[in-house]
């Protein structure tokens, strides 16, 4: 038997053995974490539990991408949206589905038990109506047996996966990836490779779903699929531990395709009929006045399309959500582009397949776009389309009248009118977004002014017959501003024309800020949107606005935080790349002069330093927001954030400004509670994210913190008060924060 000095010999050896990845401060806190558990049994002697194991799947969290498991250990999280693109290259495999797990005390299985386990990975298509209708599985992810895999460090920032071992589990992040080009597709008939299953692996009940062709993204399928996935640690085929989630994959080769058909079926073949009627040859598709709505719309969706696929296969961030902006966009487009297809189908009755309006007409999917269309509202617009014929004189711009121009307008703010109460409907569809939908909401606003100068010479082919000075009055003449383009000497049918209006690139700009702003009002009302400040786009989120103001620091601000690199241009520009990461001595002087971390020593200080995580915020982003419940706290490290608190009528009334070395969100790190404020950059910032998962080893190590941290809170919660009063309320305060910090911290 073992006397007590070999055992405290042995027990001290194995304290002083190298663990990869673990300190001393690590292997401390990690034996006083098991004292306790032992502690807290009712038989300590007995292991049993101590010996199942579990695995977990990592979540997604908005802003935060599978890549930050690189550079920030427990930073990573799960994707939860993918894409395939069926109208690109077959050859390009586009989108990988990263899915972040861990394996918890898998001792039995490893070195020296080496037991045999699997971890395997199965997944199944998801119904409209799961209460109908099976799950339908996917043919080639059924058991299917996963590698241990780990995001790359040495290839970051670009996201790669790299080997790892099993017996690493207690300090890994695995990944499980979902390939959906290769996966969910079906290959194509006669070819045995390029795809994942034949189509006719799939049960008749799933094929009889979608009548119009022959893979799971068709219109039938409302061009996505939810996809359940299921991660499952086995041994012997007895399942140990599994667990799942639902991931929604959407065809966006196919997003858009609606609106093309708009363009390429109904306003050509309009154009065409109009053209006979008024004698008119070769009448050009950007004289018809749906047109810029149309072209400008599309281009829109391209934008913020390609800035979600960077988002996905790239892990960059450009939009803290992407899933809820694909939601958004396919609802939109299916409720105006069938709105449209009812409101003309005695015209035009060939807008759709019959495959295509058997799914409709039938189709339990379809059953709440039925509900929601609105064909009434669109005839009216489709009323709107008439061109403005030729006319003499100075009115003359090529086969058309220059009042077109005016009949342009008009049915666009028509179109955006019955296009953005679809818009509402297509919020409802979609499900609330209380988090992110107001850094959503300015993207797409912003795309959508690129899309405005990118397509300006297209959609007005009317300015084209103008003198280039004239052309520029049209373009940018902002109402009372007689300077610019020197009024006096316009014609005096071009001012009779316009009058003192905003010219096309400020009317489009203030339009549709006005109508995206009525719609996010609308929907937070309902609580299905929450916003922060009195409009969900103010003026200075905008391109347009910046420009035109002559604020090219502004201006280039909101590029970057759009992926672009230009610095004072409203053109597009090559993606930005990433800043230079800072070391950590960097981040160590930074935290050294932050007043909440004085307790700290020097060597953790350092720790901390090593685990703080670098985050960047564009103009207006939120960083966090009042109500919200996590464990974080930031330190500004370059720029500006205000601190916005909501009162009981929805009100938000700034109550502080933020500079470097300000410290914000300490109470939510060390208790878990509420966020009492919003903050959100004012400028370009640089933060640094301290998170409880990186305190934890600290406090585990030295638990004297508590105290300290708790009258360094206490005084920091009392320092309006007078001497006295802030005493007293001091020594409870640190009773009851110590206590709290205590049992959110260390359990």
């Amino acid at each position: 038997m073992m006397t007590p000095k070999e055992f405290q010999k042995q027990f001290k050896r194995l304290l002083m053995s190298r663990v990869e990845g673990m300190d001393w401060d690590d292997k401390l806190a990690r034996v006083r974490q098991y004292l306790r558990q032992l502690e807290a049994r009712q038989s300590p002697e007995e292991e049993s539990a101590e010996l199942t194991p579990s695995l977990e799947l990592i979540p997604f969290e908005p802003g935060k991408r599978p890549v930050d498991e690189a550079l920030y250990p427990g930073h990573g999280c799960s994707e939860r949206v993918g894409c395939v693109n069926t109208a690109g290259d077959p050859a390009e495999l586009g989108d990988e589905v990263w899915l972040l797990y861990r394996l918890r005390d898998l001792y039995a299985f490893v070195a020296p038990f080496e037991r045999p386990f699997e971890v395997t990975m199965s997944a199944w298509f998801l119904p409209a109506n799961l209460v109908d209708c099976e799950p339908c599985p996917v043919p080639g992810i059924l058991d299917l047996p996963l590698s241990p895999q780990i995001v790359s460090t040495s290839s970051y920032p670009v996201p790669k996966l790299e080997p790892a071992p099993w017996n690493s589990f207690h300090q890994t992040v695995y990944v499980a990836t979902i390939i959906p080009a290769r996966q969910l597709m079906p290959h194509p008939p006669g070819e045995q490779t390029g795809g994942g299953y034949s189509w006719r692996e799939l049960p008749d009940e799933f094929r009889a779903r979608i009548p119009d062709g022959a893979d799971p993204f068709t219109f039938a399928s409302l061009f996505r699929q939810q996809i359940r996935v299921e991660i499952r640690l086995s041994e012997g085929g007895r399942t140990v531990s599994s667990e799942s989630t639902d991931v929604e994959v959407f065809d966006t080769g196919r997003f858009g395709s609606l609106y093309a058909r708009l363009l390429d079926r109904l306003v050509k073949a309009d154009l065409e009929a109009q053209q006979r009627e008024l004698g008119i040859e070769d009448l050009h598709v950007g004289y018809h006045p749906w047109f810029p709505v149309l072209t400008i719309g599309t281009d829109k969706s391209l934008l913020y399309l390609r800035a979600i696929h960077q988002d996905l296969e790239q892990h960059r961030r450009n939009l803290p959500d992407p899933r809820w902006l694909l939601r958004l966009g396919l609802y939109l487009e299916l409720l105006t582009c069938l709105g449209i297809f009812e409101a003309v189908k005695d015209e035009y009755p060939d807008m759709l397949s019959p495959e295509e309006r058997h799914a409709f007409e039938k189709g339990e999917a379809f059953a709440p776009i039925r509900a929601a269309i609105d064909p009434a509202a669109w005839k009216q617009v489709w009323d709107m389309r008439h061109v403005a014929p030729r006319a003499a004189g100075f009115f003359s711009a090529g086969p058309v009248s220059l009042t077109n121009l005016m009949r342009k307008q008009k049915a666009t703010l028509a179109f955006l009118h019955v296009h953005h109460a679809d818009l509402q409907k297509a919020i409802e569809l979609a499900g609330p977004n209380l988090w992110n939908a107001q850094e959503t909401w300015h993207r797409v606003f912003r795309d959508a002014e690129r899309a405005v100068l990118k397509n300006s010479a297209l959609a007005f082919p009317e300015l084209s017959h103008l003198d280039p000075r004239w052309r520029d009055f049209a373009l940018w003449h902002q109402r009372g501003d007689m300077r610019v383009f020197g009024l006096n000497l316009m014609p005096e049918a071009l001012t009779g024309l316009f009058g003192d209006q905003d010219g096309i690139f400020p009317a489009a700009c203030r339009q549709y800020r006005k109508s995206m702003n009525d719609v996010a009002r609308w929907a937070a009302e309902r609580h299905l949107m929450d916003y922060t400040g009195e409009e969900c786009i103010p003026r200075n989120a905008s391109l347009l606005e910046a420009y035109m103001d002559k604020n090219p620091a502004l201006l280039a601000a909101l590029q970057r935080r759009d992926g672009y690199g230009a610095a004072q241009s409203v053109e597009l520009d090559e993606p930005s790349k990433s800043q230079r990461e800072a070391t950590a001595e960097d981040v160590m002087t930074l935290l050294r002069r932050t007043p909440v971390f004085k307790p700290l020593l020097d060597r953790e200080l350092r720790r901390l330093a090593t685990k703080a995580r670098r985050v960047e915020y564009g103009p207006l982003d939120r960083i966090v927001l009042q109500g919200q419940r996590d464990s974080a706290m930031f330190v500004v490290a370059s720029g500006t954030v205000e601190v916005l608190v909501r009162h009981p009528d929805g009100q938000d009334t700034p109550v502080a400004a933020l500079e470097k070395g300000a410290v914000f969100g300490e109470f939510a790190l060390l208790t878990g509670e509420e966020r009492t404020a919003t903050v959100r950059a004012i400028d370009e910032v640089v933060l640094y994210q301290i998170t409880k998962e990186a305190l934890q080893p600290i406090i585990e190590a030295r638990p004297q913190l508590v105290i300290e941290l708790s009258l360094l809170m206490a005084s920091r919660q009392a320092n309006l008060r007078d001497a006295a009063e802030r005493y007293i309320e001091a020594e409870e305060k640190v009773r009851s924060l110590a206590g709290r910090i205590r049992r959110f911290v260390l359990g």
